[in-house]
């Protein structure tokens, strides 16, 4: 059993890194008090254990707990006696996880993966299946399952350049671990070939489509319908001024965008637009409001409400798990990691609110949606150039579109569309599940809602 991966080395790095590690999450623990908790979880010290059978959900951040959601609540459905657990790596995945996901039954910080911390949260926790989401490819928590009979399943799997090139480094050692996932469920045909060219044991792989392509439930739609309310509230947005919103910027692409926002309004058709900026990180908000402040904006910020922020030009979206919301007021969005080499963010819930998308050329995290989007002509993906060039092409696309709104909407109307017709990915998983897991795990099949 994983004879040609290197586990000595792996591990041998894990521990050199140990005093690191540690040192971070101490030095975080002093600072906050609920980092002595998210400590204990991740040393599983002390993890909430509910009685089984259990299911444990593994996300990374925000975007996979969103994105396990339907598939959580089909299972759920389909077992209703099933327990459900699900571990998040990031805080801010931990926290919406506990937000929208408040059902489940346990929610902690995911174990580091040193080997005596696995197989403590394994027996711990005794799930009867774990569900990995996308490419979260731990390779002493596959082991402890292994050891201890947990069917692990990859859901909503995919794998970048870059995630494929670091892992086709392992060679055979990969094709190892791979094979102790009990299935893959890969979000396209280019994820699927890339996994078994890994050595993915082939019939284990199989082609479900992307879950983030769900609709939201009843509960997410109500909550989102409450936070725009409120930044409507706030904002004054919805009240003739046309809105931009750019989603998930990092590091280098909030000046080019504050740059091209001030040509548009040196316009005196676009004089009243308006640009509401939602940094991909939250650490980075407060270095976001300084840096538009010292591009000359005076920044309305949203953790910090003011009867002046109706009248602001800049906007700036220093909370957690609103964005999706906020993109119901854009008269375009503009969706960041994708001007600077960053590989791109999510499009799809601007995509489901159908408003018109600009992005920029770094997409490859995104490459099947984003050829699904372009192929339905439903995007306006930025060419490669040079900074002026990029900058000089973003200003125009954003002035077209917010002078044309014929043809703003009709970008918006293709990009829902689009949406609209690729939201089966969380009953093909489930499918997927019954074929092929369930009926091996007697204590699943027993609460089996047949």
């Amino acid at each position: 059993m994983f004879s040609r991966f290197p586990f000595w080395l792996y591990n041998a790095a894990l521990t050199g890194g140990a005093p690191l590690w540690l040192s971070y999450y101490g030095a975080r623990a002093l600072r906050r008090r609920a980092s002595w908790s998210s400590l204990r979880e991740r040393l599983a010290l002390r993890l909430p254990c509910p009685p089984p059978p259990v299911i444990w959900l593994h996300c990374v951040s925000v975007g996979e707990a969103l994105a396990g959601q339907p598939l959580a609540q089909a299972l759920r459905e389909r077992l209703p006696g099933a327990r459900f657990a699900i571990s998040t790596t990031t805080d801010t995945g931990q926290a919406r996880a506990r937000e929208q996901l408040a059902w489940m039954d346990a929610h902690f910080h995911f174990p580091l993966d040193f080997p005596w911390v696995a197989r403590r949260a394994v027996a711990s926790l005794k799930p009867s299946l774990a569900i990995i989401l996308e490419t979260e490819i731990w390779p002493n928590f596959i082991r402890a399952c292994a050891r201890q009979g947990v069917p692990v399943v990859l859901a909503n799997g995919r794998l970048s350049d870059r995630s494929f090139a670091r892992y086709r480094r392992l060679g055979r050692g990969m094709g190892d671990l791979l094979s102790h996932f009990a299935l893959c469920l890969m979000q396209s045909d280019a994820d699927a070939e890339r996994i078994r060219h890994l050595g993915a044991p082939a019939e284990r792989v199989l082609v479900t489509g992307n879950l983030k392509y769900a609709p939201p439930d009843a509960a997410e739609r109500a909550r989102r319908d409450r936070i725009a309310t409120d930044l409507q509230r706030q904002f004054g947005l919805g009240d003739g001024r046309p809105c931009i919103v750019a989603g998930s910027t990092v590091g280098g692409e909030e000046r080019i965008i504050a740059e091209a926002f001030a040509r548009l309004r040196a316009k005196p058709e676009l004089r009243a637009c308006r640009l509401l900026l939602a940094p991909r990180h939250p650490e980075r908000f407060a270095e976001v409001g300084r840096e538009l402040q010292r591009l000359g904006w005076t920044v309305a910020r949203r953790s910090q409400p003011r009867p002046e922020d109706r009248q602001a030009a800049v906007l700036l979206l220093d909370t957690i798990g609103e964005l999706a919301a906020a993109y119901r007021w854009a008269a375009v969005a503009l969706v960041g990691g994708s001007l600077a080499p960053r590989g791109g963010h999510n499009i799809l819930e601007p995509a489901a609110e159908g408003r018109p998308i600009v992005t920029g050329h770094h997409t490859e995290n995104f490459r099947a949606i984003l050829a699904r989007f372009r192929a339905a002509d439903a995007v306006w993906q930025l060419a490669p150039g040079a900074p002026a060039e990029l900058l000089s092409a973003l200003a125009t696309a954003l002035e077209r579109l917010l002078t044309d709104p014929a043809r703003a909407a009709a970008l918006g109307a293709r990009a829902r569309a689009t949406w609209s017709a690729e939201t089966g990915a969380a009953a093909a998983a489930v499918a997927a599940l019954e074929a092929r897991i369930l009926p091996g795990i007697p204590a699943l099949r027993a609460i089996r809602g047949d």
